[in-house]
């Protein structure tokens, strides 16, 4: 079993913690349970892009196969759509959850998720986002927006060093 950092922002309050394939395939199927329409889409903010796929309808993080398997429909509600990626590929996992006014519904706590692989071959990052359509007024804005403030969270940090070690400070 693989450890990857989970950097988690609530409300500015940053955090980040170890996180195995298992908890955050219980974290997303979670968040597709509370909600009847979850859109899944990629977000680059070097590149100012954000892409909607469509729905997602299941997500499976198998730790026995080393596989993620992604299924959704498009937007145009064509028959289900799948990506996979080897759980090697997975780099770093994300959550941004804020307290926001909406202009439809008041104040709410909105949640997104992020999941972040590498392409092998080019070294290149995917970030894909997982968000309630129908608790907020504008979901993608909250998407790109929550995006810029936790993308960095816990990618200074590396589960997977064994050891530990400390340094004397008397020793000066």
């Amino acid at each position: 079993m693989n450890a990857f950092s989970h950097g988690c922002v609530v409300n500015f309050q940053e955090s980040v913690r170890e996180m195995f394939a298992s908890d955050l395939d219980r974290l997303i199927n979670d968040l597709l349970k509370q909600s009847d329409a979850v859109l899944l889409g990629t977000i680059d903010l070097e590149k100012e892009e954000l892409h909607l796929y469509g729905h997602a309808r299941t997500i499976q993080f198998d730790e026995q196969t080393n596989r993620c398997e992604i299924v959704f429909t498009t937007m145009e509600e064509q028959p289900g759509e799948t990506i996979r990626y080897s759980l090697e590929d997975l780099v770093i996992s994300h959550e941004a959850l804020f307290d926001i006014v909406d202009e439809g519904k008041g104040q709410v706590s909105y949640r997104v998720l992020y999941v972040t692989f590498a392409n092998p071959e080019s070294g290149q990052e995917t970030t894909y986002f997982l968000a309630d359509e129908n608790a907020v007024s504008h979901p993608l804005a909250c998407v790109a927006e929550f995006w810029q403030q936790v993308s960095e969270v816990g990618r200074d940090v590396d589960f997977n060093l064994s050891g530990c070690s400390a340094y004397d400070l008397n020793r000066m």
